[in-house]
């Protein structure tokens, strides 16, 4: 699905208007249905609803969807936020169709919100450009300091869709925050969680067509993108048909990462996986996984020299960042042209020599967590920038990212970011990146292109998790019960 911004949404707003064609007030009719319909499942038990409305277009969603509820036999309160004479035209006609409302300009005049309340805040949409000032930050503190249950309709007043809040302002905070057509960027940036909560996508009819049309960076990634890159056997397939995968990791205390790796990489389909380890973890990979081949990485307790290979090569899990494996990966680098899938300590001794960037090959997968992020492109100013700085180092090095985080970010070598749906805070645990490194990198082996691979995997990893999540009925995972998930997981995303 496209990350359109507030212009063109607002565009496809007309167009739908012109071209459907349809009235903006009926427009804004069916967008309030829609609210109301999602509203229901939500809140099954009825409580009264206590509406905010300020006098543009989100005041009248706000003043539709009371006079909805009403309809359904809710006990709604409508309170309005502004002069209303100088409303939008289709604010003053869903307050024509409304009745029992207060308009409200004193602080005195604020209703009292009890923990059995609900509250919709419609004081400002997606076109806010500038921080709440005023009555209207008085009545958003107000709101937040309620218990009650609290909703956004579109996005939350003091929230900009496509820009980062002003440190210091004032922003309602939602425990559901319900958009029409299409999500705003801020829904996946973790600064701006606070101001969304749970988020759901409306669909409102917009004008298909149009939105085609729209060129964006942002995408969300769901099943559909990813479901035919599954990859899918002959009859006579041979294991060296089905993927090589190389496995540089380890060191004294870390073996534990290649084993994740390894494990998970024969999980995901890959036909045979070498692994590259010191000599203290050669005992322990053979015993744990003994399905792989284990080459000595000439270290004692670090790896000190690299293999050439032609295999798929999957750098960095536990490695350890010592000058002779940092030399040895050197070595390693001015010799390959296949790309890589490098994690984890293969991010760190870049980060600590930034030279080798320019000797990693072009397609590698890299798959920082924000620290790691941090340590190879430096710090940033707010989430926006650091996206930002996800674009810079995919397009200047040609390589392919994903930034690690609740909505996972997947740059491409031209700049263009999806943000993955799957997952769940659960798999925020020790060697759940490891087991993501494994499986990305049995993907690469078995023939997908690097993006491809790391769109599969991503979301892959994210489907076990939310099916550990069920199955376990717990709200964590440990990593290594997160691999027993993945042949479930890819059994579910089968699109026949």
């Amino acid at each position: 699905m496209k990350i359109l911004s507030s212009a063109q949404i607002r565009e496809a707003d007309q167009y739908t208007i012109k071209n459907e064609p349809i009235s903006s007030i009926d427009l804004m009719e069916r967008a309030s249905e829609a609210f109301v319909h999602k509203f229901l499942q939500i809140n099954v038990e009825k409580k009264p609803v206590k509406i905010f409305c300020g006098v543009g277009n989100n005041g009248g969603d706000g003043l539709a969807i009371g006079r909805l509820l009403k309809e359904r036999g809710w006990e709604v309160y409508l309170y309005i936020i502004g002069n209303t004479r100088n409303g939008s035209d289709d604010f003053k006609a869903n307050l024509e169709r409304s009745d029992l409302y207060a308009v409200i300009g004193d602080e005195k005049d604020l209703p009292k919100i009890e923990a059995s309340d609900i509250v919709i805040d419609g004081l400002f949409g997606s076109g806010l450009s500038r921080p709440l000032e005023g009555f209207h930050q008085v009545v958003v503190q107000h709101l937040n300091e309620s218990s009650g249950t609290k909703l956004a309709i579109d996005i939350a007043s003091g929230l900009y869709a496509d820009d980062p809040i002003p440190k210091g302002a004032v922003a309602f905070m939602p425990d559901y925050t319900l958009s029409f057509q299409v999500p705003k960027i801020a829904f996946f940036l973790p600064e701006c969680h606070p101001y969304v909560g749970e988020w759901f996508v409306l669909d409102i009819g917009l004008n298909q067509f149009f939105i085609k049309k729209q060129e964006t960076q942002f995408h969300t990634l769901e099943l559909h993108d990813v479901s035919a890159l599954i990859p899918k056997r002959k009859k006579f397939t041979h294991k060296n048909e089905v993927g090589r995968l190389m496995i540089v990791a380890g060191s004294k205390g870390k073996m534990g990462a290649a084993v994740l790796c390894a494990k998970v990489a024969f999980k995901t389909g890959v036909g045979l996986v070498n692994v590259c380890a010191p000599k203290c973890g050669i005992d322990i990979l053979q015993i744990a996984i003994p399905e792989a081949m284990v080459i000595d990485g000439k270290g004692t307790n670090e790896i000190h020299s690299f293999p050439r290979t032609d295999d798929t090569v999957l750098v960095g899990p536990g490695l350890d960042t010592k000058s002779k494996t940092v030399d040895a990966f050197e070595k390693f680098l001015k010799l390959v042209n296949n790309p890589l899938v490098i994690d984890a300590d293969g991010l760190n001794i870049l980060s600590k020599k930034k030279s080798l960037l320019k000797l990693v090959p072009k397609e590698s997968i890299l798959t920082p967590h924000p620290g790691e992020f941090r340590r190879l492109v430096g710090d940033w100013k707010d989430d926006f920038e650091k996206l930002n700085k996800l674009q810079a180092l995919c397009t200047k090095h040609k390589v392919n990212v994903v930034l690690k985080s609740a909505y996972s970010a997947i740059c491409n070598t031209e700049g263009i970011i999806c943000f993955n749906t799957t997952g769940n805070p659960g798999l925020a645990t020790a060697g759940s990146g490891d087991v993501l490194a494994g499986m990305i990198g049995a993907l690469l082996a078995q023939g997908l292109t690097s993006i491809d691979a790391l769109k599969l995997g991503v979301y892959l990893h994210g489907q076990a998790g939310d099916q550990a999540i069920r199955e376990l009925e717990t709200p964590w995972i440990q990593a290594s019960d997160l691999i027993d998930f993945v042949p479930s997981a890819i059994n579910s995303m089968t699109l026949d």
